[in-house]
């Protein structure tokens, strides 16, 4: 069986009842989601399912980052909301794409973790699931993990394991609405010219869970900090503005600057 995974949260709990239910089967897992932005969140998302998958024995298959082809099919649904048309059909390229690798594969049944996500339409994924299985013939299994205190026990296990969890859906239509609801800045989508690693910025989160993976046995503990970015700068010498460029959380020999915050 092929199951499309979306990311280490949903998926953990998921693989587990899956291998439960199906002793028989072997349960290969495919990344697909060429939805996710910036790349950097797409390769953390990635490093995570892979030690996922890795402390759960079960084989992974990456599939294509193919951005521009997603952006393409979600054209002109760039506005609508979360578990709108644009989520269907997003899901519905991904499904399909997972359902033809499982016909590559030799295997006759697949399903998807999205189906544990709190945040989807179980409905939306199963119609989709049971269309695509009969334009390929490929079992599509539906099953519904929340039941009972399913979706506790996915919180739990993340937390037991050190998983990363996101705090978007994946998508920088859907993070640039949710941060706009938030009125917060989408920072995320903001990278220093200088390419330097900012705190709490998702390529600071790479390094970290880069570490976890190298470290195995380890605590990832959370500390509240003061947190910035630098949206515009300058520097004027006699009142006159010269070339320069601002270091992120530099500070100077004597430790001291003036300066204006707007």
């Amino acid at each position: 069986m092929l199951v499309h995974i979306c990311c280490s949260v949903d998926s953990h709990y998921f693989l587990q009842k899956i291998q439960e239910d199906y002793p028989a089967e072997k349960i290969v897992g495919f990344f697909y989601d060429p939805n996710i932005h910036p790349y950097s969140e797409y390769k953390l998302r990635l490093l995570d399912v892979q030690y996922s998958c890795d402390k759960l024995g079960i084989e992974l298959i990456v599939g294509e980052y193919d951005l521009e082809a997603w952006l393409k099919i979600v054209k002109g649904l760039e506005l609508e909301p979360e578990k709108g048309d644009r989520c269907t059909v997003c899901f519905d390229r991904r499904l399909d794409i997972s359902a033809q690798k499982a016909i590559e594969l030799g295997h006759d049944k697949f399903t998807t973790t999205l189906l544990i996500s709190p945040k989807k339409s179980q409905d939306k994924l199963q119609i989709i699931g049971e269309n695509l299985s009969k334009k390929y013939n490929c079992e599509f299994i539906f099953k519904d993990y929340r039941v009972g205190n399913g979706v506790e026990i996915q919180g739990k296990q993340v937390k037991e394991n050190s998983l990363y969890r996101q705090n978007y859906c994946g998508c920088m239509f859907g993070l640039n609405m949710q941060r706009e609801q938030q009125d917060k800045l989408t920072d995320e989508l903001i990278y220093p010219i200088g390419q330097q690693i900012q705190p709490e910025s998702i390529e600071e989160r790479l390094e970290l869970y880069q570490q976890r993976n190298l470290l195995k046995d380890c605590d990832i503990v959370k500390q509240r900090f003061l947190n910035y970015r630098l949206l515009s700068g300058k520097v004027t010498i006699s009142k006159k503005v010269v070339p320069s460029y601002f270091l992120c959380y530099s500070t100077l020999k004597n430790n001291k600057t003036q300066g204006r915050v707007e």
